[in-house]
C-alpha cells in the first residue's frame, strides 16, 4: 500500500510522548486525506497522534461512511461502491455505476452511486443509485426501495423531478432522513425500513440545507445552514411524527443568522456554531453558542470565532473537531471543548475531509 504523509503537530506528539497512553478522543477518527485524484480514508486513533492508512484505491475515494458495529467502511470509487473489513480487507462489490450506458435517458438521475450511510448497528447499508437503495449486510440483499423521478419537462441536466438520497439514521436505527431534491429546491422526508407508507414528508417553507442531527429520543430532526449559498442560513427542527416545521434561529435578508452542526444536549439545551456576518475576505466567522431548546436564549461558550470547513461533534457535546484554513496555506484538524481548556491542533496538511468517528 503506498503511503501519502501527513503533517503531524509537535505538540499533539509530545502529549502522548510524555503522558503515555493519554485517549483525547472518545473513539477514532476517520477521515478522507491526500492529493488530489488519490485520496484514501485514514484513521486518527484515540490518542489523537496515530494515524493508518486504510485504503489504497487507485481512483482514490470519493465518499465513505464507517459501521459502527465493527469498523466495516463502505466507499464510493470510481463510480463504484465497495464494501471491505475494518482493516481495509476483503473487498467486494455492492454496486457499479459504470453499467449504466452514459446515453441512458435521465443519465444524470441514474448512473450515479452515491452517500453510502450505515445504520447504527451496522446490519443495513443505505445509497443513492437512481434511487434509494438498502443492502443487508449479512444476506447481501438489495433493496432499490424508491426510484429516482428523473427529468421534468423531458430536460436533461437541471429539471430533476425528485431525487432520493440518504442522510443520517435515527439514533435506533428505525427511521432513515431523506434528503429529496428538485429543480431549484429540496426537501427532507423520513423512510420507515419495513412500513408500507413510502414515507413521511418533512414540510418546510424552502430549500432545507446542511447539516442534520437527530433528538435524541428519534422525535424530531434538526437542520442548520452555516454557509453563504442560495439556502437561508439558520437552524429548524422538524416534528417526524407530523413533519412540522419549528423555526428556532433564522434572521432577514439585511440580518443573516448562521447556523452549523447542532447537537441537543440531555437537558434539552442545543449546543451549536452561530455567526451573524459574510465577509468576501473572511468569511462566515463562527463562534460556539448553547442556547434553550427553542434557540432563545443564547449564551457564547467561548471567546474566539473559528473560520469552520467542517465539524465533527461527539454524541454528548463534550467536545468537537473541527477543520479550519491556517495562515500558512494548510488545513488543520483542531480539537475543541465546550468550556475554557484550550483548542488543541491535532493534524496539519493539505486537507481532511468527511469526518466521521469509528468504534
Amino acid at each position: 500500500m503506498s503511503r501519502i504523509s501527513i503533517s503531524l503537530v509537535a505538540l499533539s506528539g509530545l502529549l502522548g510522548a510524555c503522558t503515555g497512553n493519554v485517549q483525547l478522543l472518545p473513539n477514532p477518527v476517520y477521515f478522507r486525506y491526500g492529493p488530489q485524484g488519490h485520496v484514501q480514508i485514514w484513521r486518527l486513533e484515540t490518542d489523537g497522534v496515530t494515524t493508518v492508512q486504510l485504503t489504497d484505491e487507485a481512483f482514490g475515494v470519493d465518499e465513505f461512511t464507517v459501521s459502527m458495529a465493527d469498523g466495516s467502511l463502505a466507499f464510493v470509487s470510481n463510480n463504484q461502491l465497495f464494501l471491505v473489513d475494518g482493516n481495509g480487507e476483503n473487498r467486494r462489490l455492492i454496486a457499479d455505476g459504470n453499467q449504466v450506458d452514459p446515453e441512458t435517458q435521465d443519465y444524470v438521475f441514474r448512473g450515479f452511486v452515491e452517500a453510502p450511510v450505515f445504520s447504527p448497528d451496522g446490519e443495513t447499508l443505505a445509497y443513492a443509485f437512481d434511487g434509494l437503495h438498502l443492502y443487508t449486510i449479512d444476506t447481501g440483499v438489495d433493496e432499490h426501495v424508491l426510484t429516482n423521478l428523473g427529468n421534468l419537462l423531458g430536460e436533461p441536466f437541471v429539471f430533476d423531478r425528485e431525487n432520493y438520497y440518504p442522510g443520517p439514521w435515527s439514533p435506533e436505527g428505525d427511521m432513515l432522513l431523506i434528503i429529496m431534491s428538485y429543480f431549484e429546491g429540496s426537501t427532507l422526508a423520513v423512510l420507515e425500513p419495513g412500513n408500507a407508507e413510502p414515507f413521511r414528508r418533512l414540510w418546510s417553507d424552502g430549500a432545507v440545507c446542511c447539516t442534520y442531527h437527530w433528538a435524541a429520543d428519534g422525535a424530531s430532526v434538526f437542520v442548520a445552514n452555516s454557509s453563504y449559498d442560495i439556502h437561508e442560513p439558520g437552524l429548524w427542527e422538524y416534528d417526524v411524527e407530523t413533519g412540522v416545521e419549528f423555526d428556532l434561529i433564522t434572521g432577514q435578508a439585511d440580518s443573516p443568522q448562521y447556523v452549523g452542526w447542532p447537537v441537543q444536549l440531555p437537558s434539552g439545551d442545543l449546543i451549536f456554531f452561530h455567526g451573524e456576518r459574510f465577509s468576501p475576505d473572511e468569511g462566515i466567522p463562527l463562534t460556539m453558542m448553547r442556547s434553550d431548546a427553542d434557540g432563545s436564549n443564547r449564551v457564547q461558550v467561548r471567546p474566539e470565532s473559528f473560520h469552520i470547513r467542517e465539524a465533527l461533534r461527539a454524541e454528548d457535546a463534550s467536545l468537537v473537531l473541527l477543520t479550519q484554513s491556517s495562515d500558512r496555506g494548510t488545513v488543520q484538524l483542531v480539537l475543541v471543548y465546550p468550556d475554557e481548556r484550550p483548542q488543541q491542533l491535532l493534524l496539519e496538511g493539505d486537507g481532511f475531509w468527511d469526518l466521521a468517528w469509528g468504534p
